[in-house]
């Protein structure tokens, strides 16, 4: 268990990089479909996605955490998580950090598509260069702070947003290529040295499960660069890989994942509630942790989530798709 909790922190690169791919796909489809980007639609479609949930999950938490237990919540802490600046400030939820990314790349993204869009200048190498800038401002920026300091620090070496960036639009990349150069991906996966780059792919990320950041700070500068690439990789085999009897088993993952949002905003609460059901942890404990996350999330999902999500798919329909319906990315 201890292996898994030091490297686990790499699940977080593949939602960034699974994130961005999704998220742009949404974009370069309206795009294709309309010859514009309606950035207004965009953002409020993410905050009928994004803000019910996560501000009923803060006053929950906040009101539970101060009147219920004797781990009390700040108000500060409450107010920077609810305008989004508790990566770069204090916080009373440590997951969060990851939200607020999440929000300042929507705004990003958002900024981005228009600026290309009124230039005339979707192409490759637009795309190309934005990753190349944002992938060494993160390594200049954890550069700096691994010569400052010689140590290694979580919320100085790995939440901030600047520092990230380049993870989420390597996704916008592989987005862009797989719409507009699908070609590309089509040669990569008939390569005969394919499996190869798989399994030094998958090699590299188990590295983070031996070499941990706390005794090897300078992975946090590294691999923070490299495991976006990696998954991205291994992302793009997997989403073409066709065969039915490995699309039965991974369909209960799918189901999960129409709920992973409320699942990650709650899980820790539930962890509190395993912790105190089974206070000797073990194999007993990480089951009722996963299994009250995963109903959990789901019950909270569909009660808020989903009834939101009607709603702005009736008043705010996507551009992206020519028939309306539910999108989990969207």
């Amino acid at each position: 268990m201890s292996k898994i909790s030091a490297g686990g922190w790499i699940g977080v690169d593949l939602f960034f990089v699974l994130s961005g791919y999704l998220v742009s796909g949404l974009i370069f489809n309206e795009y294709k479909l309309h010859n514009s980007f309606n950035s207004t639609n965009f953002l409020i479609r993410r905050g009928f996605k994004i803000y019910p949930t996560y501000y009923f999950f803060l006053g929950f938490t906040f009101l539970f955490f101060n009147h219920l237990t004797k781990t009390p919540y700040s108000v500060a802490g409450l107010w920077h998580e609810a305008i989004f600046i508790s990566n770069y400030t204090s916080y009373n939820n440590i997951h969060i950090w990851s939200i607020c990314i999440e929000e300042h790349f929507y705004l990003l993204l958002a900024l981005v598509f228009f600026l290309l869009i009124k230039f005339n200048k979707i192409e490759l190498k637009s795309f190309v260069s934005i990753y190349i800038f944002l992938l060494l401002l993160g390594l200049v920026c954890r550069t700096y702070n691994y010569m400052h300091y010689h140590d290694y620090n979580f919320d100085r070496d790995y939440t901030k947003s600047h520092f990230r960036f380049d993870s989420l639009f390597f996704g916008v990349l592989l987005a862009y290529i797989a719409h507009y150069k699908s070609h590309v991906f089509d040669r990569m996966l008939a390569n005969k040295f394919n499996k190869l780059f798989c399994l030094l792919a998958t090699a590299f990320l188990f590295s983070n499960f031996i070499f941990y950041r706390e005794t090897y700070p300078i992975i946090a500068v590294t691999n923070l660069a490299i495991n976006p690439i990696c998954f991205g990789y291994l992302m793009l085999n997997i989403v073409n890989y066709k065969s039915a009897s490995f699309l039965k088993i991974i369909s209960p993952l799918a189901y999960i994942g129409k709920y992973s949002y409320s699942i990650y905003l709650f899980h820790r609460f539930f962890n509190y509630i395993a912790i105190h059901i089974v206070r000797n942890g073990g194999p007993l404990y990480c089951l009722v942790y996963f299994a009250l996350s995963i109903v959990g999330g789901i019950i909270i999902s569909k009660c808020i989530e989903y009834p939101i999500i009607n709603f702005r798919e009736r008043y705010f329909p996507s551009r992206s798709i020519k028939k309306h319906t539910y999108k989990s990315a969207d």
